[in-house]
């Protein structure tokens, strides 16, 4: 089976993970980590989990001509993600510190970088037409709406699965804008708090039921400790999240997306796709880190045989 295209279109943040002893950080106070460390954040977690997972995995964006821009780019490279197209622009990458505790409690204290390009590039176009699964997300949404509308927009009428992911942010982007994205959206994946931002207060069914009025065929309410629901017009069924000791929930929601969409794109059926990704997520979460600290193809494969779940990764 020829590998399914996968596409994030939308800026490429550098997480800087900062391991420490427990909040509250107290003046005064001071710790000392044992290490630092720079990783592809947002959509970048999601290209290294689904290039690991045999998508063929292809990043537009752009980054800063700055250490961080130079080091996100060479991790994607290295994990097999298709950076060529990744626009290197004058000025500063985008930087999240991200501050952890011992009790996997995180933070973001977030740098928002150089302003992506106002329009889709040319040289994208051919290339989100081209793709099988087109995904953005909310972040890069409130910097830079056009170009992330735009291939949305593009890649739905040309009959694409288009993917998106709100985030935390999007009371900042305005509410026509927000309403064009979702009416081109295929697969929306969110926390419940996102969705009560997006379409108010409500059960899990009566939010997802919402948000399908809005334009997308599919539904993923992803709910921490309580799963995910799964809600389509024809179906509707709770993933239950397995029980793991957490380290660090920082991307556990990118690693759930990206396996979530590798899952549909061979061929899986919603419920198993979606037991992919709680996989997935509950690997991320027992482990330190963004980036190349996804879950590898190798620790999903194990937790899967450890629990009997009869996923065939074997593509």
């Amino acid at each position: 089976m020829p590998r399914p295209a996968f596409v994030t279109v939308g800026g490429i943040v550098a997480d800087l993970v900062v391991p420490i002893q427990s909040f509250p950080i107290t003046p005064q106070v001071h710790q000392v980590v044992e290490r630092l460390f720079v990783e592809p954040g947002g959509l970048g977690n999601c290209l290294v989990v689904a290039a690991r997972l045999g998508l063929h995995a292809t990043a537009l964006g752009w980054v800063g001509q700055d250490i961080f821009g130079d080091q996100i780019v060479s991790s994607l490279r290295q994990e097999a993600v298709d950076v060529e197209h990744v626009l290197r622009l004058p000025g500063r990458s985008t930087v999240s510190t991200v501050l952890v505790d011992r009790e996997g409690q995180h933070v973001f204290v977030g740098s928002m970088g150089v302003r992506g390009p106002d329009h889709l590039p040319a040289e994208w176009r051919p290339i989100v037409e081209n793709a099988t699964w087109v995904m953005s997300d909310g972040w890069v949404l409130v910097q830079n709406p056009d170009p992330i509308e735009e291939a949305v927009v593009q890649a739905h009428a040309n009959g694409r699965t288009t993917v998106f992911d709100p985030g935390p942010l999007l009371h900042r982007v305005p509410d026509e804008r927000i309403a064009r994205v979702l009416a081109a959206t295929t697969v929306l994946l969110l926390t419940e708090e996102e969705a009560v931002r997006l379409v108010g207060s409500g059960s899990p069914g009566q939010l997802t039921k919402a948000l399908l009025a809005r334009g997308p065929s599919l539904v993923a309410l992803k709910r921490g400790v309580e799963g995910a629901l799964i809600v389509t017009r024809s179906e509707s069924f709770v993933q239950p999240a397995f029980p793991v000791t957490v380290r660090d929930t920082t991307g556990a929601g990118d690693a759930f997306d990206a396996a979530f969409i590798a899952g549909l794109a061979f061929g899986m059926s919603a419920s198993s796709a979606a037991t992919l990704a709680a996989v997935a997520g509950a690997v991320a979460v027992s482990k330190l880190g963004t980036g190349t600290a996804m879950p590898t193809r190798g620790e999903i494969s194990a937790f899967i045989a450890a629990h009997q779940l009869g996923i065939d990764l074997e593509v």
